[in-house]
């Protein structure tokens, strides 16, 4: 499954904001013919990320099953959770998406009661659920079991260190390994 296109993203930013779509706020908001209209909403249905409804879209409902980015299925193994204030409790598929939800989440001009009060992840290599703001990350290695550039968490610099050594890719904390991820991804956070 493909992560979404940035004009599906977009799609996708207004149904959060708004919550349904009609097939004409669509096609104005993304300046596109309807037929193309009608293309990005089969593609958004197709990865599970909106329902159809009579005349337009709804955001399909998050699942702890999938991503809340991607969409893909998620991975224990990377799993990213997600604590809101609001106690909506949000699940990523791996650091790359988690880090990249997190962006929009504490943007500036994020929906009201969509911030993050808590992050967890896992140790890439011991399976240990670790605090997400605490966690080194691995960004870009030959190693990508999910979602690409791969960001992969650890709880010591020193294992993310070693890890980089052997399987390449740049070590960051979590402020480092945020900003990077975005400017890879050319997502601006609302």
């Amino acid at each position: 499954m493909k992560n979404p296109s940035p004009r599906q993203r977009k799609i996708l930013e207004l149904l959060t904001q708004k919550g349904d779509l009609t097939v004409a706020e669509i096609r104005q908001a993304a300046g596109i013919s309807q037929a193309t209209t009608y293309r990005e909403m089969q593609a958004l249905i197709h990865i599970g990320a909106a329902r159809k409804t009579p005349g337009g879209l709804t955001r399909a409902e998050p699942s702890a099953d999938h991503c809340l980015h991607c969409q893909r299925p998620v991975n224990l193994r990377l799993v990213f959770h997600i604590e809101q204030s609001n106690g909506m409790r949000r699940t990523a598929c791996c650091a790359h998406c988690g880090l990249l939800a997190l962006a929009n989440l504490l943007a500036p001009h994020s929906p009201a009661g969509a911030d993050a009060r808590q992050a967890m992840t896992v140790d890439f290599l011991y399976g240990a659920l670790l605090n997400a703001a605490q966690a080194w990350y691995v960004l870009g290695s030959a190693v990508a079991p999910c979602c690409n550039p791969s960001a992969l968490a650890f709880s010591a610099k020193s294992d993310a260190e070693r890890f980089a050594t052997g399987f390449g890719g740049e070590v960051g904390d979590f402020n480092a390994a945020q900003a990077q991820i975005t400017r890879l991804m050319h997502i601006h956070p609302r």
